[in-house]
């Protein structure tokens, strides 16, 4: 399924349309739709940082989805004042203001009672998962990773006329 495009704001105040301005080859978007899901999308973050750290391809994203025609909360950027938002928000963090279950239709999203994680290539929902980050799904998100770097890899040393190196 494609990612629906969307405009986004990141915490610097940049607009942005999803998923076309975002880094990397394959990036994880956590999309939380509540201020009482952030220690769910906490669960995502160490991890994802490990990911972005190991994978020179991989980017990681987080979502917050407001309202269409309203704004977020002060909440979600951790109050007015500018200490506490730098505290609360990360610079991964992009604020949507959409149709909410527009979004959610195109997504597949049940309802807002959690958050969701998506891996996105060139535009496409390629993996989900829902909640907290478990064990299992971690290693399939780093198997995933892994598999599209070495397969990469092996397009570029194919590529290779003979008797040239990559190193």
């Amino acid at each position: 399924m494609k990612f629906p495009t969307v405009p986004g704001r990141d915490t610097h105040g940049r607009r942005l349309t999803l998923p076309d301005d975002l880094d990397g080859e394959q990036t994880l978007l956590v999309v939380s739709f509540h201020q009482r899901q952030r220690s769910l999308v906490n669960s995502w973050r160490q991890f994802a940082a490990e990911l972005c750290g190991k994978f020179a391809h991989f980017a990681y994203y987080e979502l917050i989805v407001g309202s269409s025609g309203g704004m977020l909360p002060p909440s979600v950027a951790g109050g007015m004042s500018p200490t506490n938002a730098r505290q609360r928000v990360h610079d991964n963090t992009i604020l949507l203001s959409v149709d909410k279950q527009a979004f959610q239709r195109r997504l597949g999203i049940v309802g807002e009672q959690t958050i969701y994680a998506f891996l996105v290539e060139d535009g496409h929902v390629v993996r989900q998962a829902a909640g907290v980050i478990t064990p299992k799904t971690a290693e399939a998100l780093e198997s995933l990773l892994e598999a599209y770097r070495d397969e990469k890899n092996r397009q570029s040393n194919s590529s290779e006329s003979p008797g040239e190196s990559s190193v």
